[in-house]
């Protein structure tokens, strides 16, 4: 039953159309069902689709999101009869957009949450990931439509994968939701990365995930998804090269990376559990010393021989120092007793009512 239930969020992960890559449906199925298989239930990672920029929730085959903005006749006033607008080179968005690749590319996750928060441990790993086997991104073209809230934007990119070793470039279809910050700049809200859209790390807002839902079914953003699957498929069918790394090579240095990823994961948190518990270890000593220091400092302030002391309590007062001594007087709280000497065990010789005796040394003030 649990491996039904993993495909089940395989299905969901695929219907989630976001990031639309330029990988094979099939095969990309099942590495993500291996994959995830082999998680035993720690929740998909996002990261087995070939996703280019971890920024989709979903990898379909090489899609996209409509034929706006190709060169074919069939892509025609795309813009005029659906809303989609295309963004021009040297606009806010562009130089956000292509800073964000530059990083993506280079793995430096540090410049990357300067232009897109949050970023989770797992999808850092995924970037540093594919900075290794990626030279590239070339961005193509960018469409926009208005997002759930006030300046926010629904963003299709049309971009060009340049991998390592390939002659041919792979192209992909993301998403991003690109809103306002405070300073009234540009950024690109990661919550609806394909990283938190697959594994839940962190809360969406349903306002926005409606939108984006609604954006997804829109006939110019499914025909995109068309126009840039068909480039995929015809690459892949004239370059064997770059058929045989989407294939089995992607997809195999994709798992590779998951293993490894969930292995150094593992052993990070059993080593911040031994600290935690060390620390915790630490402490708990440190307050027992802390205690018996302080019984300690108590107990060495003895009563001064000769002077008369206040009781803390109602005592009994023995002919010898022992509780299991003769009783020969009973003295209460508040009563004061004359110091005749003090003894190491605990008990001061005292004189009350003209009677001499021990009492427990704790007793007197």
């Amino acid at each position: 039953m649990k491996s039904n239930k993993y495909i089940d969020q395989v299905k969901d992960f695929f219907y989630n159309k976001r990031h639309i890559e330029a990988i094979v449906l099939a095969v990309i199925i099942v590495i993500i069902i291996s994959v995830v298989a082999a998680n035993s239930g720690q929740g998909g990672s996002g990261q087995n689709k070939a996703t280019a920029s971890g920024n989709a929730s979903s990898t379909k085959t090489a899609v996209t999101e409509s034929t706006a903005g190709t060169s074919d006749d069939s892509s025609e006033s795309t813009d005029d009869t659906s809303g989609y607008k295309k963004e021009e080179k040297g606009s806010d968005l562009h130089d956000l957009l292509t800073e964000y690749y530059k990083d993506y590319a280079a793995g430096d996750t540090d410049d990357i949450e300067k232009v897109a928060s949050p970023v989770s441990d797992m999808e850092k790993s995924y970037i540093r990931f594919m900075a290794k086997i990626l030279d590239s991104y070339d961005i193509k073209e960018i469409y926009t439509k208005d997002g759930a809230t006030e300046g926010s934007k629904l963003v299709s990119v049309y971009v060009q994968m340049h991998f390592k070793g390939l002659k041919s470039a792979a192209p992909g279809l993301d998403f991003f939701y690109v809103e306002k910050d405070s300073s009234g700049n540009l950024h690109i809200n990661n919550l609806y990365s394909s990283f938190n859209q697959t594994n839940r790390e962190n809360d969406m807002d349903p306002t926005v995930v409606s939108a984006i839902a609604s954006f997804e079914e829109q006939k110019d953003v499914v025909d995109l998804q068309t126009k840039v699957q068909k480039e995929y498929n015809e690459i892949s069918l004239s370059d064997k090269d770059f058929d045989e790394f989407m294939s089995k090579t992607y997809p195999a240095k994709v798992k590779s990376w998951q293993s490894e990823y969930r292995k150094k994961a593992k052993t990070a948190e059993k080593k911040q559990k031994a600290e935690e518990k060390k620390k915790k270890e630490a402490e708990e000593k440190k307050e027992k010393a802390k205690k018996s220091s302080t019984k300690k400092k108590s107990s060495s302030k003895k009563p001064k021989e000769g002077k008369k002391l206040v009781l803390k309590d109602t005592v009994n007062i023995r002919k010898k120092p022992s509780t299991s001594s003769k009783r020969i007087n009973l003295a209460y709280e508040g009563e004061k007793v004359l110091v005749i000497k003090n003894r190491k065990d605990g008990w001061t010789k005292v004189q009350f009512h003209h009677k001499k005796g021990y009492v427990k040394t704790e007793f007197l003030k």
